[in-house]
Order: structure tokens, then C-alpha cells, then sequence
């Protein structure tokens, strides 16, 4: 099977590179009461406030500076706004099923389930070589071809932590989710929704983590994605990740799936940009390269075919 690095390098299309895009407060000094002068009588004893009474306490007329949260404190995710018209226009499989788009992304998703050599991946990671190319969209909406056009279980994980849109596009909560299951302690079946299409759940991206690298390169990640993949045999997994020439994440994620989609938009990506993509991960996980079209943002299916096709 010939490497897609070789088939970029012979029938790379003409693009450009796309823009990557108090501690607590010291108390106030206290002035000495003034010395007596001779012949002032003695204040009576009684008349003398407690030792204990005598400094004022700032703490409770000043309130206590708030902590700094630390990367691994709870952070509640910003207040979502729904999907907008443009939103809804690009989910096509979602929305407008049966129009030239939905079935272009029907079509990639035959190429995935019946490959020309050997079983179909069951865990997927779809990626990109820079940001904006519409890999999220290209999930979700394929997500949604598996789930209603075959009546085939489907997952989605949203492992772009920094930047998550599953939940919006899916219909569910941000969180619990994969944060919570991996610092938090929250259990897998928590974490795991069903989303307004059926037969498609959704593991969210979970509460704000700025820490995506260290969270994901883990053992638990990793037995994660092993548990989900034996327990649930009928269940294809689809892993949205961020791309790979702005974060290490994909690198990481490569290792745990079987199969591998890079999308490319089309007229706008550099094509030794997506060399370098591509050689970043295991090539022979690789199964295609999916040319996006900039102005629908789904993507053109046939280009996996072509290329799976002259790897034979």
C-alpha cells in the first residue's frame, strides 16, 4: 500500500497554508496609648478593656483575598450559546440528509466500513494539519451517518479540550465529562450522553482544562479507550482531536486508536504543511485523507476513495 506522504509528494493539490492560528493582609500597626502625666489619677482597673479586646481584627471587616484556582480545581465551562444558522446549514447530515453533501459524508463512511484490505477500524481519529480546516463538523456529521444511515451504535469523544464543540453540535452537556473522568474521579458511565440522534452518545470534552497534553498521555486515557472499544463490539468510536501542527495531542491519541482521517480544506492548506501532518503519525495507521471543500466545510468523499484506491 503506497504511504499518503508519496501521493501528496506525486498528486498534491495547489494549496496554501491556513493562519494557525495575597497572601492574607498585614494587620495595621496599633499606636501606644499615651503616657499618663503626673497627677492624672490611674483609670480604674475594671475600667481597663481586655488584653484580648484591644486590637482591632481586620479580618472581619476585610474579606479574605479569593485563591487562585489551580490547573486541576473545578472551573465551571462559559454559559453556551445555541447553534447558529450557519451551524446548522454545515451539520447536513443532521439537518438536510438527503442533500449532495450528506451523502458525500455517506460515502466516506462506507469507505470506512468496508475497506479494501483487512477489518474496519472500530476507534477513529479525525484530525487536521492546522485549525479552521472543519474537522469537528466533519465528526459530527459523520457521526450521524453512521448512527441513522446504518443503524450502527456510534461514539463521538471531544479531545480538543481547549477549544471543545461536540456537546453544542451533538445536543449535550459540556460536562461531566472526559476532565472528569480522568481528574476527577467521575465514572465512565457518568460521562457518557445520549444525544438527540439515536443509537449516538457522546463523551463531552468535560469541565475547562488548559493541561490537554499531560490529561490525555495517560494510562487512564488509555484504558479508557481499551474499556470502551471491548465492552461496547458494535459500537464505533470517533475521536475529534485538535490539529496537529498547533498541539501535541494527536501525537498522543495516535497510539490508542486503530484507524486514522486527516482532513485537508481544500484551495487553502499547504501541502508541505500536510507532509508534515502526516509525518508525524504512524502513516500506516492512516486510512485517508479527506479533502474539505472551504465553502461548505463537510468535505469531499471521493478523495479517500482515490487514494485508498492507488494504494492497492
Amino acid at each position: 500500500m503506497v504511504k499518503l506522504s508519496d501521493v501528496l509528494d506525486k498528486k498534491g493539490r495547489n494549496l496554501k497554508e491556513a493562519d494557525l492560528g495575597e497572601q492574607g493582609r498585614r494587620e495595621p500597626a496599633v499606636d501606644p496609648p499615651p503616657a499618663p502625666k503626673p497627677g492624672d489619677k490611674a483609670a480604674p482597673a475594671a475600667a481597663k478593656p481586655p488584653a484580648a479586646q484591644a486590637p482591632a481584627q481586620p479580618a472581619r471587616s476585610t474579606p479574605p483575598s479569593s485563591p487562585q484556582p489551580s490547573d486541576d480545581a473545578h472551573v465551571m465551562p462559559p454559559e453556551e450559546t445555541p447553534l447558529d444558522a450557519e451551524e446548522m446549514a454545515r451539520l447536513v447530515s443532521y439537518y438536510t440528509p438527503n442533500s449532495p453533501e450528506a451523502k458525500r459524508i455517506d460515502m466516506l463512511r462506507s469507505q470506512l466500513l468496508y475497506p479494501f484490505h483487512g477489518e474496519p477500524p472500530r476507534t477513529i481519529m479525525i484530525t487536521s494539519a492546522a485549525p479552521g480546516e472543519g474537522r469537528s463538523l466533519l465528526t459530527a456529521n459523520l457521526a450521524i451517518s453512521f448512527a441513522r444511515g446504518l443503524q450502527q451504535y456510534v461514539m463521538v469523544i471531544d479531545c480538543h479540550l481547549s477549544d471543545p464543540v461536540q456537546h453544542r453540535l451533538l445536543g449535550v452537556p459540556r460536562v461531566p465529562g472526559l476532565t472528569d473522568f480522568l481528574l476527577y474521579d467521575t465514572s465512565l458511565p457518568d460521562i457518557m450522553h445520549w444525544s438527540k440522534v439515536d443509537k449516538l452518545s457522546v463523551i463531552p470534552a468535560g469541565s475547562p482544562s488548559n493541561r490537554s497534553s499531560e490529561i490525555l498521555a495517560t494510562d487512564k486515557m488509555l484504558g479508557m479507550i481499551r474499556e470502551l472499544r471491548s465492552r461496547y463490539k458494535d459500537r464505533y468510536i470517533l475521536l475529534d482531536t485538535p490539529p496537529v501542527q498547533a498541539f501535541d495531542d494527536p501525537a498522543v491519541l495516535a497510539r490508542m486508536v486503530e484507524g486514522i482521517v486527516v482532513l485537508v480544506l481544500g484551495g487553502v492548506t499547504d501541502r508541505e504543511l500536510v507532509l508534515r501532518s502526516i509525518h508525524s503519525l504512524p502513516e500506516e495507521k492512516i486510512v485517508g485523507l479527506v479533502l474539505n471543500d472551504m465553502n461548505s466545510a463537510v468535505m469531499d468523499a471521493p478523495a479517500l476513495g482515490t487514494m485508498q484506491g492507488e494504494g492497492n
